[in-house]
């Protein structure tokens, strides 16, 4: 037999209200009063009915992770981290791809908010304030968390977020400290703005170096509805194999480029690290298994999916939280420098 709130309370000794104060997470409730209803929902095996739970409270206990684009590594891991914390507190998470269109962003969201979605995890290319004010009227009907800078200076919506800026200037620096003097990049496509603070902390370490900026030496990944980001790193060593000089450094604005840089120079015969150093940037996974391995700049991934969801759900709940989490990047050094 299904065992039901019911038999929940009378094992533990408590009302019905009670175990649902506790199922819903609310304070006020004693500890050893939410011991001993977690132990008995253990005992019967009880689970409860999040529809049911729904119809009374309004809430279905879903959260929405909004992705530009599933080929891209690093949000395959964010999302990792927002079920850590999510299932945890008992909710489900939707992964929603908009395929990096804000027309689709907009008509996925109405499609969640007419199914009583909860809170949404905002991931968006699109930095143009008919966005951010879509955004903004949005939060006024369920919780919003955003996870990237593409609006950070101008509203108070709740982020968290790695610092990209200062994380690639002191990337250069790192490298012109080894000696280098020469730099190049791989710019992400050009609709995809919201990576644009890491190639300013590029220009900025420059600066910081007394180096000019050689715009040769910059490389705009193409347009491409359906991106391979490998194949576009690929496409990039071609083009620095063709100058009559290359940089004796690249960095990259995400790692999926830059590992595609990597394994091109082998086909080409360009040893890395001892003839060009490459950096990445996110720490996505593959990094660290392709030969040689990429020296990248390290977001937290995980951690930035599991804080997401932890303000997410106190906004839900009407708790207090810190709502505007800044990580700092870390340079994870690895075998394509020297």
């Amino acid at each position: 037999m299904i065992a039901t709130i019911f038999d929940v309370a009378k094992e533990a000794g408590v009302s019905k209200s009670t175990v649902s104060r506790v199922l819903n997470h609310e304070p006020g409730v004693k500890e050893s009063t939410r011991a001993a209803v977690e132990t008995a929902i253990e005992k019967l095996n009880y689970s409860p009915s999040y529809f049911a739970q729904g119809i009374r409270t309004g809430k279905t206990m879903t959260i929405a992770v909004m992705v530009p684009e599933y080929t891209n590594l690093f949000y395959n891991e964010l999302f990792r981290g927002v079920e850590d914390v999510a299932l945890a507190n008992g909710y489900l998470v939707l992964m929603c791809n908009t395929e990096r269109r804000s027309t689709t962003e907009k008509d996925y969201t109405e499609e969640l908010l007419n199914r009583n979605i909860d809170g949404i995890i905002y991931n968006t290319y699109d930095a143009s304030p008919e966005m951010l004010k879509y955004l903004e009227k949005l939060s006024e009907r369920v919780p919003v968390v955003l996870m990237n800078k593409i609006f950070r200076e101008n509203t108070t919506l709740p982020y968290v977020m790695t610092d990209g800026f200062n994380s690639t200037r002191n990337a250069v620096k790192y490298l012109y400290d080894q000696g280098k003097r020469t730099f190049g990049y791989i710019q992400n496509m050009k609709n995809i703005s919201v990576t644009e603070d890491r190639y300013l902390g590029f220009l900025q370490g420059l600066k910081d170096c007394n180096i000019e900026l050689r715009e040769e030496f910059v490389y705009q990944a193409e347009e491409d509805k359906d991106p391979d980001y490998i194949k576009q790193g690929c496409m990039a060593a071609e083009y620095f194999a063709s100058l009559s000089e290359r940089p004796e450094a690249i960095l990259s604005v995400i790692d999926a480029l830059a590992i595609g840089c990597v394994q091109q120079f082998k086909k080409l015969g360009i040893n890395v690290p001892e003839e060009v150093n490459i950096v990445g940037y996110d720490n996505i996974s593959l990094s660290a298994l392709i030969n040689p391995a990429l020296t990248t700049i390290s977001q937290p991934i995980r951690k930035l999916g599991q804080k997401a969801a932890e303000i997410v759900i106190a906004k839900i709940n009407g708790q207090p939280v810190d709502e505007q989490v800044l990580y700092e990047g870390e340079l994870v050094l690895r075998d394509t420098t020297d």
